[in-house]
């Protein structure tokens, strides 16, 4: 008996297939009516689920039946532009997205009498609130039910973001400003306010960086992966000499593959869950570099693939001469 499958994106979600064969694409499918049809191996991989098998961890943020964990391509590209809308007075799609949360939650601005006071919000919050002509404000009240309550709702299309939830309409932070110090006390603890999802610890001289690889940080600048953390250039660590630098991705478009390799250049990986946990001897050296300007204390020889995983890592340590 064939596998059954169900589609959770797009126009009609929900739709049941058998995968009739998948030895090369397109696949061939069958709906449970009979219907038959043929299906690229990328768009089945993507948007096709075993029916046992939750919304994959990337597609979570975009649900719009939570019940059934499915997604209306329609309604949610609705209010997704309309946040790439308010994203040119933001620069930042994140900011962007809480201030609508803030403003669909906020009586008064429900029909166009409300353009004045969106008008001030944003001049309070945005960074460039002249990006956003009248005429443009209008299009919040032309939005749908449906993707109004999707960016009123406090789930739907936020990105990983050290800022909190709860702080809906900010305003624009100047040096001295007592929001932008209570911002800074919103950032993670750990490692330094730059980095994305990394952590360091050192015990005597075995260095350990921690990766959350649940999270996400939205595309690169190329657009071809997404961002699961970074130190965001080189950091130095607290205390030492050495410094680090490390990005792990997921390719979007590429063919998954999983690394094999728990070992690198004098680092051991392992993985407890969804967290990446690296350990690197800091008392070992492994040369100078091509441009004899560093010392190598450890590396991954280049962007290597998470043992187990899809995702993505390079990681280099080194010290100055």
């Amino acid at each position: 008996m064939s596998e059954k499958y169900q589609q959770f994106l797009g126009s009609t979600p929900g739709l049941v297939v058998e995968l009739m064969s998948d030895d090369k694409s397109p696949f061939k499918v069958r709906t449970e009516n009979g219907f038959e049809f043929w299906v690229s191996s990328e768009d089945f991989r993507e948007y096709y689920r075993d029916k046992k098998s939750p919304t994959p961890e990337k597609w979570k943020i975009f649900v719009t039946e939570p019940v059934s964990g499915q997604i209306e391509t329609f309604v949610a590209n609705e209010a997704v532009d309309m946040i790439n809308l308010f994203k040119r007075a933001f620069q930042d799609f994140s900011q962007a997205r809480l201030f609508l949360n803030g403003l669909f939650k906020t009586d008064g601005v429900r029909d166009e009498s409300g353009i004045p006071r969106i008008r001030k919000l944003l001049e309070e919050s945005a960074k460039f609130p002249g990006n956003l002509s009248d005429q443009e404000l209008k299009e919040v009240f032309k939005i749908t039910p449906k993707a109004a309550d999707l960016l009123a709702n406090d789930d739907f299309a936020f990105l990983n973001w050290p800022l909190n939830k709860s702080i809906q309409i900010v305003k624009k932070a100047t040096d001295g400003d007592e929001q932008k110090k209570d911002l800074q006390k919103k950032l993670p603890a750990k490692g330094t306010p730059k980095m994305k999802n990394v952590e360091f610890e050192t015990q005597e001289e075995v260095l350990i960086i921690k990766v959350d690889l649940s999270k996400e940080f939205g595309p690169s600048k190329s657009g071809k992966t997404v961002i699961v953390a970074s130190t965001e250039g080189n950091k130095t660590l607290p205390g030492r000499s050495e410094k680090v630098g490390l990005n792990v991705y997921k390719d979007i478009s590429a063919v998954k593959k999983c690394g094999n390799k728990t070992s690198f250049k004098n680092m051991e990986m392992e993985l407890s869950g969804e967290s990446l946990i690296i350990k690197v001897d800091l008392s070992k050296e492994l040369g100078p570099s091509k441009s004899g300007k560093t010392i190598i204390i450890g590396s991954t020889g280049g962007n290597q693939l998470v043992f187990g995983r899809s995702e993505k890592i390079g990681l280099n340590v080194y010290k100055t001469i």
